[in-house]
């Protein structure tokens, strides 16, 4: 697929995960059509004409014991507490009814999401929330946003063979140097033995060289429509489903404005990065091939909803969920807290304060956060970080290539903690650059079908091999805190290589990921000291400040439909040859554009 090439794209609703395929998408929709600019695009005036009358859904945080709402019994409270808020908001406009408020659900005690009794425009729920931040009860308000996953699955044009896992070299300076890492963590134990990492996505398919790895996940989806599992429940099947838009999809008011695409199996495309099983004789290797992965699926048909991301993330810590009205029962403790947390997924605008707490919280019970930074899929120099890997603690990873030039569709600014392997081109147009990353998928369009495994691209899946390499590293020191596996990140990041564009731009964070270097950090510094003021980010780059603005511009991820481009995917079958940990390279073909 030529489109980042020739600088032709097709504007899509899904950020990450934008595929397009000639048997879903007509004519007019192909990937070789040249994407109109951001800012005057059919499509996106469509798109946030969808969203001005359909903004309905909330967070709302009442301040400790101010609500009134017993801990033991929020569903109930919770109802009346939103109740009486809703009868305490001024009168609505002349000719215009008041808002009324209902409980959809509570993530804590204190946190509810609640949704309006009517779709209302952007500039109605922002009078809206300020309204709600002057009651005397309410800590905070803002929009419940749809976020979306954060890949660009693309067609390369010639085969490339995880060069994101080999050593750096000439033409593949961007190599994350797993052999050697794999060597030292294999001499102590193997690589990431038993550290949970949890995958917060669309769900994960038992493939053949993930499906040892996996443990028992829930999903958290709350909108049927966008779960395509036939259900609004919560439960503990995490599979994924599929997440394909379709025509009919796009006809209806819940998907107008997102881009025809069939299901990307985007959870098992991170989770492959992860911990795909290696020295199997089949396809790749993971980063840290001896964690466990916990499927959290919070993200369907066209992304998912904040709250939903908020909801998973704090069970799969270990956290209580309280009690939820019939429909969604809240599900047992999960026996298997996570230490890592990877969040390859992107929302526009400043971290919500309902995701800083949630980060905050996690961190507490010692957990690492990693988040991709987004794909804005354009040249600029310099692009604010997309939530979560704004809010403060996260560390944010942005996307480098083969030859270590920064992404050209990457975000990145001077908040950004470090890079790692996300493929593509670059922003300098190094020559011999382009390769994509191979990770595993499904062969189906809509509904699963077989094993495959993909040629992909994005911020999300560089945040993925972050994730995989923190999951290393706790394999090797379990009582590592989250600010330390920040400091052993940064401090042992390899240098941007000469005429790239991270080399003489300090937006791009401390470096280049390198296992090998990490784990061998480590072993020089067991005990790596946090400097006292450091507050979650490290003096070579982190997550951003947190604490968002109670309005949002938009409640859908607009970000994903007017600047990134959708790329054909090449699937390649299971069992193309042989892979052992310590290889440099696996036999399972990738290409490059």
């Amino acid at each position: 697929m030529q489109a980042i090439a020739t600088n032709r794209r097709i504007a899509s609703c899904l950020l990450a995960l934008t595929i397009q395929a000639g048997a879903l998408a007509p004519a007019g929709l192909q990937a070789a059509e040249a994407l109109p600019q951001a800012g005057n695009t059919p499509l996106l005036a469509a798109h946030q004409a969808f969203e001005a009358a359909t903004q309905r859904r909330l967070l709302v945080k009442f301040k400790p014991g101010a609500s009134g709402i017993d801990a033991t019994l929020p569903a109930r409270t919770a109802q009346l507490a939103i109740s009486d808020l809703s009868q305490r908001l001024p009168s609505g406009a002349p000719g215009r009814p008041q808002v009324q408020l209902v409980l959809q659900r509570s993530i804590s005690a204190q946190l509810h999401v609640v949704l309006t009794d009517r779709g209302l425009s952007p500039s109605e729920m922002q009078q809206l929330i300020e309204q709600l931040q002057r009651d005397p009860l309410v800590e905070y308000a803002e929009i419940d946003p749809r976020i979306k996953p954060q890949l660009i699955p693309n067609d390369p044009l010639y085969d490339s063979r995880q060069w994101n896992l080999q050593p750096p070299g000439p033409g593949r300076e961007g190599g994350a140097n797993l052999p050697g890492a794999w060597d030292v963590a294999r001499g102590e134990v193997a690589p990431g033995q038993g550290v949970v990492v949890a995958v917060v996505d669309t769900g994960l398919r038992p493939h053949a060289d993930l499906a040892p790895r996996l443990l028992p996940g829930y999903d958290f989806i709350s909108d049927a429509s966008i779960a395509n599992d036939l259900d609004a429940q919560w439960d503990s099947d995490a599979s994924d489903p599929g997440d394909w838009i379709s025509v009919r999809d796009s006809e209806t008011a819940e998907f107008s404005g997102c881009a025809l695409s069939p299901s990307s199996w985007h959870g098992t495309m991170m989770a492959g990065t992860i911990a795909a099983v290696a020295g199997n004789s089949l396809g790749i290797a993971g980063m840290a091939p001896g964690a466990r992965l916990l499927p959290v699926r919070v993200f369907g048909k066209c992304g998912g909803y904040l709250s939903d991301a908020i909801t998973g993330v704090y069970w799969a810590v270990g956290l209580e969920l309280p009690s939820l009205p019939d429909s969604m029962r809240a599900p047992p403790v999960n026996p298997y807290p996570a230490r890592v947390i990877n969040l390859s997924m992107a929302a526009a605008g400043s971290c919500s304060a309902a995701f800083q707490e949630a980060v905050d919280r996690v961190q507490a019970q010692g957990a690492v956060v990693v988040a991709a930074t987004g794909n804005q899929d354009d040249t600029q120099a310099d692009k604010a970080l997309s939530q979560p890997a704004n809010c403060r603690g996260v560390i944010a990873v942005t996307a480098h290539t083969r030859r270590g030039d920064l992404a050209y569709y990457a975000n990145s600014s001077a908040s950004t903690t470090l890079s790692a392997p996300g493929g593509g081109f670059g922003i300098n147009q190094l020559a011999n650059d382009g390769d994509s990353i191979t990770s595993l998928g499904n062969s189906g369009l809509t509904s699963p079908l077989s094993d495959s495994y993909e040629e992909v691209r994005g911020t999300s899946i560089a945040a993925a091999h972050v994730s995989g390499l923190a999951a290393l590293l706790l394999g090797m020191q379990p009582n590592l805190s989250p600010d330390q596996v920040r400091i052993i990140l940064t401090r042992s990041a390899r240098a941007y290589p000469a005429n790239s564009h991270c080399q003489t731009n300090a937006v791009c964070g401390a470096g280049m990921l390198d296992a090998e270097a990490a784990v061998r950090w480590l072993q020089a510094n067991p005990a790596p000291v946090v400097p006292p003021d450091n507050s979650g980010t490290d003096q070579t780059g982190g997550g951003g400040g947190g604490g968002g603005a109670a309005g949002w511009p938009e409640w859908l991820l607009l970000l994903s439909a007017v600047l990134l481009s959708g790329a054909t995917r090449r699937r390649h079958q299971p069992g193309s040859g042989p892979h052992q940990a310590g290889c440099q390279q696996p036999t399972g073909q990738a290409g490059r554009m």
